[in-house]
């Protein structure tokens, strides 16, 4: 049976869902799936080769680049015709797309529209509905794809929406990916630091710094700041924001989900569009009209926020949260001299609303916040709860709300994704909320791409749903449980929460996970379908540091320093771009003529997928031109736990995909084969 035949085979049959490859072929996470086990079984696989055994390994190794199966455009497998591309009359724009720049593809969506049985026009494949943080990343990684979606949103394009303040080292990561990094540390303010105190007495200072990252801080930033970023990318990309357009209702068919909208003039608009995408927040209009349920629960917690200026003797590089019998009170700087207060009131609130400027409150009754807090209610909160002085001045913006989760019971429906608020809702407390939806939209924004493209089957939708709910659900956890230690007002809690911050205080083991759990660099995909390994621990070297043994499939990359011939240069720089990345460690191997040919190699697996870096110990090897960066102090090899010549695939969302302490290519042809196969990845 050829290996196209026997995973085809095997994917139709009844795979472990929570299938797994670690050390010696299993997924990480458990029982190798049905797909993965029909690799491994076929004729002539002993050794990881081809029909001889060895046709996948590297030249130099044992043998040559065995024979990969055909490739459509641009490298990419052929794909099986799909009624819902190939027939009808959009079928053009579709083929024309695989063809044409993303400027060009602009261009094309914008000029057409094609019409299906009466009335109902089809413009683009992916309608957005959100145009918030999670929904403009989305429109970016699709964007960068060649594939331009339609954007709509509610409101006004002028809306400046500030809840959200924080963006955590992770997102910052992804930011640096989308080429935004570096104009969003200009707009914000590094925070290293989180000191907590009860009254003038300092109980703990945590460090967030500890946090393994080239981005080892929390950055304080609006949120309506962090969308005019993002606005400006997407918009350089070639897509428009319809603003003032809503959605009414929608109806899922088989190969196509039909919508009605509102746009701000009252007109009405009947469209269709391959997937529809809800980032329309926590009433998500698209979550209701598909009916997908939620759990839910109501913490009993109500908050007021606002930005304000106050003179205080504050260090402006950290968080300070004050906690008092009453409840507490959380301040961090803003930009231009501002302070954003956060702070728990008493009962819960029946209303809830936001102001941006005044002096007074408006709304609220006994025992619930006021609608739109103002200065005297910050100014009592600080007053009773901190040492600081309570003349504020200036008000900005305010807003108050009731902390309330939820979680879909499902991310994918059909045809049908959400992401961010729309999938999952929680208190804010840690600043999780925009960062885990930002990363919802990182997550499936190459899985859609090369879905619209043909280059995937819809199944690699499912994996969404399997990678990226369970970490909706340990976020939804968490942030309840820190929501009522940090509110609990018994004598009981008080003093339980006081000792908690003192040891805290004085365990730096703690504070570096903690750290590390903020930064949300503790997400990992270790049980995902879509990733495995064939890892055993090889004896170490000379040069090994064998206290690290390398991230694991489902984990994300690590960042080190590397030299080229141009300089010096950081591996996430060197991963950019919207492709998968191959990175062959070279280990002891320091042959020239063997390099080249390993490098050779490599690209040729990579075809059509993305790119490939040979990483070599010790200096540049003479004759290798581009692709290859050296690893002098022998980093990247400890960081990685390499000790053998190595491989490490990386996907587009920067977590491992796969990783195999042999230089055994046919495993990289495995990988890339069941991402694209139907049926073969599987939700958990």
């Amino acid at each position: 049976m050829g290996r196209g035949a026997a995973l085809t085979a095997a994917a139709h049959e009844a795979p472990d869902r929570h299938g797994g490859g670690p050390a010696g072929g299993r997924r990480a996470g458990g029982a190798p799936s049905a797909a993965w086990a029909a690799l491994r079984r076929r004729p002539g696989r002993a050794g990881g080769g081809g029909p001889d055994g060895a046709g996948g390994r590297l030249p130099g190794v044992t043998g040559g680049v065995r024979p990969r199966r055909p490739r459509g455009l641009g490298g990419l497998p052929q794909r099986p015709a799909r009624p819902d591309v190939d027939a009808g009359p959009g079928r053009r724009i579709a083929k024309e797309r695989s063809l044409l720049t993303v400027g060009h593809a602009c261009a094309v969506l914008k000029e057409r529209s094609f019409v299906f049985g009466g009335a109902v026009t089809v413009g683009e494949d992916v309608l957005i509905v959100g145009a918030g943080p999670t929904g403009l990343v989305l429109a970016i990684e699709l964007a960068r794809r060649g594939v331009v979606p339609r954007v709509i949103d509610a409101g006004a394009a002028d809306h400046r929406e500030s809840r959200a303040v924080s963006i955590v080292a992770r997102t910052l990561e992804v930011l640096d990916d989308l080429g935004l990094a570096e104009d969003a540390l200009e707009r914000g303010i590094p925070l290293h630091a989180l000191n907590f105190y009860q009254g003038t007495t300092t109980l703990a200072e945590m460090d967030v710094t500890a946090v393994d990252s080239p981005f080892p801080y929390d950055l304080c930033i609006p949120q309506w700041q962090t969308v005019s970023l993002l606005r400006e990318r997407v918009e350089e990309l070639g897509v428009s924001i319809e603003w003032g357009t809503r959605l009414l209702d929608h109806e899922a068919g088989e190969h196509r989900v039909t919508v009605d909208l509102q746009h701000a003039d009252g007109r009405r608009e009947r469209c269709a569009t391959r997937w529809l995408i809800g980032a329309d927040g926590a009433h998500s209009t698209v979550r209701e009209t598909a009916g997908i349920g939620r759990q839910r629960a109501d913490l009993q917690r109500a908050f007021i926020l606002g930005d304000v200026a106050a003179d205080w003797p504050l260090t402006r590089d950290r968080f300070h949260v004050y906690f008092a019998r009453s409840g507490l009170v959380a301040v961090f700087p803003m930009a231009g001299g501002y302070w954003r207060i956060l702070a728990n009131t008493a009962g819960t609130a029946n209303t809830a609303g936001t102001t941006t400027a005044g002096t007074t409150s408006t709304g609220g009754t006994a025992g619930s916040p006021p609608a739109a807090p103002g200065l005297d209610d910050f100014s009592a909160l600080v007053a009773d709860r901190t040492p600081l002085d309570s003349r504020l001045r200036d008000l900005q913006w305010s807003s108050s709300f009731v902390a309330r989760e939820s979680l879909a019971e499902r991310l994918r429906d059909g045809r049908v994704l959400l992401v961010g608020d729309a999938a999952h809702n929680h208190s804010p407390v840690g600043g999780q909320g925009m960062n885990t939806g930002m990363q919802d939209a990182y997550n499936l924004g190459w899985k859609l791409a090369l879905v619209v493209t043909g280059d995937a089957a819809e199944t690699l939708l499912d994996s969404y749903h399997a990678e990226r709910r369970p970490v909706a659900r340990a976020v939804v956890d968490a942030t309840s449980t820190t929501t009522k230690v940090v509110t609990g007002g018994t004598l009981v809690a008080r003093r339980a929460r006081r000792h908690a911050l003192r040891l805290l205080g004085r365990l730096n083991p703690v504070q570096q996970r903690l750290s590390n759990a903020f930064g949300e660099h503790l997400v990992h995909y270790r049980d995902s379908p879509l990733v495995f390994q064939r890892w055993t621990e090889s004896p170490a070297r000379a040069w090994n540091d064998l206290a690290d043994a390398g991230p694991q499939p489902g984990d994300v990359m690590r960042d080190v320093h590397l030299e080229r011939r141009d300089g010096p240069v950081a591996l996430r720089h060197l991963l950019r771009g919207p492709g998968h990345h191959l990175l062959l460690f070279a280990a002891d191997t320091t042959d020239p003529a063997t390099l080249a040919a390993w490098r050779s190699a490599a690209c040729a697996a990579m075809a059509g997928h993305g790119e490939a870096h040979l990483i070599t110990r010790g200096h540049l090897p003479p004759g290798l031109a581009g692709g290859v960066a050296a690893d002098p102090r022998s980093q990247a090899h400890n960081r990685y736990g390499v000790r053998r010549p190595s491989l490490y695939l990386i996907r587009p969302d920067k977590y491992v995909g796969y990783r195999g302490d042999s230089a055994d290519l046919a495993a990289v042809d495995d990988y890339f084969l069941a991402l694209t196969a139907p049926h073969a990845v599987r939700t958990v």
